[in-house]
């Protein structure tokens, strides 16, 4: 039996998770506090080490340390280059050496939808599926894919960028530099846009009440993602699709118009095999994502 810590760091709320693996891997213990942005990078990464301290210290037998954060990261040198939504200058911030040398263990830092990825194929609702898409839905657009029964990683982590593929050519400038990606036009601020409403939770209230322009705006962004999905269905094969984040809660009003275009655009396989869900481990996933990175053998 053994046990690892997972930091999942936002720009509102840092959370961590303590997972124990005995065979099978089971979240024992979890919290959250208040992400402290008030002195940038230096008082975020101080907060880790704090948190990081006071959890191995009540915890006994803290194996390793995973560090899911958002944004651009390098990984294999535990440093952070470009994080649009947490305050701070990012590039070039190393992360985890202090870390290790508190705790006295390996650390790890991960893309944070890259650990939801990884938390919901070994601990939700990915379990069983060899090939699985995660997209994480919320300020942007986020991905990771699990091939193999793996966590595909690519080039300094940077594979399963599921929001940056082109969508629409030419169409509007994402804030990645490149011109109609699809988070342009999935991310929260668009879909309760193109709804009418000032955010995403009264867009889906106005939609489940029947407002036409509301259920419309969450048909084309379903529609944008099922075409993105279809890409990533026909390139690599995935079995399952599990969709995270905090527009997720908008269930069947995106997964529906989803799964059209999936069976709509692909026909070189099986789409009914295709299964497109929701995650099962909420705000946690992040978390115990990366405390299932940290622990990993190899990545």
């Amino acid at each position: 039996m053994s046990h690892h810590l997972g930091l999942d760091v936002g720009g509102t709320n840092l959370k961590w998770a303590v997972v124990e693996r005995d065979g099978e891997s089971r979240l024992v213990k979890s919290g959250r506090l208040p992400t402290d942005t008030h002195g940038g990078e230096k008082s975020v990464v101080g907060q880790l080490l704090d948190v990081a301290r006071v959890v191995t210290g009540a915890v006994e037998g803290i194996e390793s340390v995973g560090i899911g954060m958002p944004g651009v990261l390098d990984p294999d040198a535990g440093v952070t280059r470009f994080i649009p939504n947490i305050p701070g200058n990012w590039d070039g911030v190393q992360v985890t050496d202090e870390m290790a040398r508190e705790v006295g263990s390996k650390v790890r830092l991960i893309n944070d939808a890259r650990a939801f990825a990884l938390a919901e194929h070994g601990m939700g609702a990915g379990r069983g599926a060899t090939s699985m898409l995660g997209i994480t839905l919320g300020t942007g657009v986020g991905g990771g894919l699990i091939l193999g029964g793996h966590l595909h990683l690519g080039h300094k982590g940077t594979a399963g960028e599921f929001g940056h593929q082109t969508i629409v050519p030419d169409g509007p400038r994402c804030g990645c530099g490149n011109q109609g990606c699809l988070e342009v036009f999935a991310r929260a601020d668009a879909i309760a846009a193109a709804c009418g409403k000032p955010g995403v939770e009264e867009a889906a209230a106005a939609a489940l009440a029947g407002d036409l322009r509301a259920r419309r705006g969450f048909q084309e962004a379903g529609r944008y993602l099922g075409i993105g999905a279809s890409n990533v269905v026909v390139l690599v094969g995935v079995e399952r699709i599990v969709i995270g984040g905090g527009v997720a809660s908008a269930g069947e009003l995106l997964l529906e118009p989803m799964r059209q275009e999936i069976q709509r655009r692909v026909h070189v396989t099986d789409v009914a095999r295709i299964k497109v869900v929701c995650g099962e481990l909420g705000i946690w996933a992040g978390a115990i994502g990366a405390a299932l990175h940290g622990a990993a053998e190899e990545f």
